[in-house]
């Protein structure tokens, strides 16, 4: 169990909150790529508590601004684009993506005045069918994540967003939790002779496996943790075992073993203190996804636009309306259909930040465990001695990150599934 000062200290990612300054170190997906338009609308974000604007200039330059006006705090989302810059419904002033004062049309045509403001700006980037801002200290940003599925045609991949009303770390903890799959999400698994996982003609997920009492192990990386939940499998168990290794990806990343043919990957940014957007990615990397395929994806997910969620990424589902479970006797998987949905509901159901001190941990929460002392590990090393957090202390390739499933021997090393190889030199030079 956490003390009340370890759950605030994890949870709070406000400005002046020593995880909420840490977590600004980081590059943040803030919006689908697709919300933003050459010319178009300006989008407000709320993003670690605050508030800002982003909009895409006519010639696609891409901008990140505090949304509030440096003139006097209107908000800079209700204005429009001109060009390449943003001007201020409220007295005209006009400021481009570096935060200039390009133009204050009320006053004297002579006046320098606007020469000496400065709109906060941020260093804002598109990849991977997102846009990624960084909200740290001017000139501190790292390298960008460059994961693998970012750099695959957009045809190849598809992404999901959608809202969760609770703090992040739910969030986190709640993928990290492998056992889970074989008790919330019963009715969506079943179990074959298989060597891997695959997804079968009716969308069902079919695993080597049916145990649900599998074994840990948690292996520290640079960029955070690997973990294998180690399952006897239906075929040869006395010989074999069926290896789930799942990936935590400092600080707001998770790859899930995926079914065969995909990559999965989970991303949880903190909107606020009791507020998370949810991304969910899933690549192709062997060929372009068909309109068939998107479709599944966003229905077995729940994150059907206009169905599950409305154009704020809002679900339909909530603790409000008790997440539509209606008056049937149904099984809970039948109430609420969707793995992703399922999950969320429960996330949601702790409350809006769970309190941990209430918590009793066993040997299947080793992954939960491992996450948030790695963590309170990073910022307070951060707060306290100016350290670099984990997943920025050295580089990563993080093109090499990925979750994996399969069968091994019996005796055979865990770790040889989900490898991660660090040659950042090899893979940058080409060779």
């Amino acid at each position: 169990m956490s003390t009340s000062e370890e759950n605030e200290l994890l949870c709070r990612i406000g400005p002046a909150a020593p995880m909420g300054k840490m977590l600004r170190r980081y590059w943040m997906p803030v919006l689908l790529a697709s919300e933003l338009s050459a010319g178009g609308r300006p989008k407000r974000v709320r993003v670690l508590g605050e508030d800002f604007v982003a909009f895409r200039g006519a010639d696609e330059q891409l901008g990140l601004l505090d949304d509030a006006c440096p003139h006097r705090g209107a908000s800079l989302a209700l204005g429009s684009v001109d060009g390449c810059a943003l001007r201020c419904v409220y007295h005209g002033w006009k400021i481009d993506a570096e935060g200039k004062v390009l133009d204050t049309p009320a006053e004297p045509e002579e006046s320098t005045f606007k020469d000496k403001i400065h709109a906060m700006a941020y260093p804002v980037r598109e990849l991977g069918g997102l846009i990624w801002g960084y909200l740290g200290p001017a000139g501190t940003e790292p390298p960008m994540m460059d994961f693998a599925w970012t750099v695959l045609p957009p045809s190849h991949r598809w992404i999901g967003k959608i809202r969760e009303e609770c703090n992040w770390v739910q969030c986190v903890d709640g993928i990290l939790d492998s056992v889970h799959i074989s008790y919330l999400h019963a009715e969506a698994f079943s179990a074959a002779d298989l060597d891997v996982s695959v997804l079968d003609a009716k969308g069902l997920f079919v695993l080597p496996s049916s145990d649900g009492r599998p074994r840990f192990e948690v292996e520290t990386m640079p960029y955070g943790f690997r973990y294998a939940a180690i399952r006897k499998p239906l075929v040869d168990p006395t010989g074999t075992q069926h290896v789930r290794v799942t990936q935590f990806v400092a600080p707001i990343f998770t790859f899930v073993p995926p079914t065969s043919g995909l990559f999965m990957m989970q991303i949880f940014v903190p909107i606020d203190d009791e507020h998370t957007m949810f991304y969910f990615v899933k690549a192709n990397v062997d060929r372009p996804m068909g309109d068939d395929e998107r479709t599944l994806h966003e229905t077995r997910s729940s994150m059907r636009p206009g169905t599950d969620m409305d154009a704020d990424f809002r679900k339909a589902r909530a603790r409000e309306n008790d997440w539509l479970q209606g008056e049937s006797e149904e099984p809970f998987a039948s109430r609420v259909p969707g793995v992703a949905m399922q999950d969320m509901v429960v996330q949601e159901s702790m409350g809006p930040i769970s309190d941990r001190t209430r918590e009793h941990l066993g040997a299947s929460d080793a992954s939960i465990i491992r996450f948030r002392r790695l963590m309170l590990e990073s910022v307070r090393r951060f707060a306290e001695h100016g350290e670099p957090p984990i997943g920025l202390r050295e580089p990563i390739h993080y093109a090499a990150i990925s979750a994996e499933d399969r069968l091994l021997p019996r005796e055979a090393p865990w770790q040889t599934v989900g490898a991660y190889d660090s040659g950042l030199e090899t893979a940058r030079s080409g060779h």
